[in-house]
């Protein structure tokens, strides 16, 4: 089976003692989810996750929080002849030093700022939902 591997982070800054999310709209499929990307040539997972964002968002200052990693596995089948593909997805935890520049607006239709009870709402996937709960918790200490 092929596997592919992407690496990106669940966002956040503080607003009002309380963490907010940054989230974006995929262009491809409509969907909400995290900045993230596939891993190029040499590069480590937390270098890539660093570029993907950069890319995507425009946040250069970001600080990475030690010991949250989540990675989330699963098939999909590619487009080349239904092969099916391993696709894994790592997240790290990161604080926003500063807010988006910008935004790539060939992948990202669109991103925001926003809570944990919407981000909820707005997520598709549950391993979605279950990441962005653990990055909530870690963040508080829980």
């Amino acid at each position: 089976m092929l596997k592919e591997f992407s690496c990106g982070a669940v966002i956040y800054k503080i607003e009002n003692n309380n963490p907010a999310f940054l989230l974006v709209r995929s262009k491809r499929n409509e969907r909400w989810g995290f900045s993230k990307g596939h891993v190029e040539n040499g590069e480590n997972e937390i270098e890539t996750a660093r570029r993907e964002i950069f890319e995507e968002v425009g946040i250069k200052k970001i600080k990475f929080l030690e010991n949250f990693r989540k990675e989330s596995v699963y098939t999909i089948r590619s487009n080349l002849k239904g092969i099916p593909v391993e696709k894994h997805s790592i997240y790290f935890l990161a604080l926003a030093l500063e807010d988006p520049s910008d935004f790539d607006t060939n992948e990202i239709a669109e991103i925001k700022w926003t809570d944990i009870n919407h981000a909820q709402e707005l997520f598709f996937f549950t391993n979605q939902k279950e990441i962005i709960n653990s990055a909530y918790k870690f963040i508080m200490g829980e």
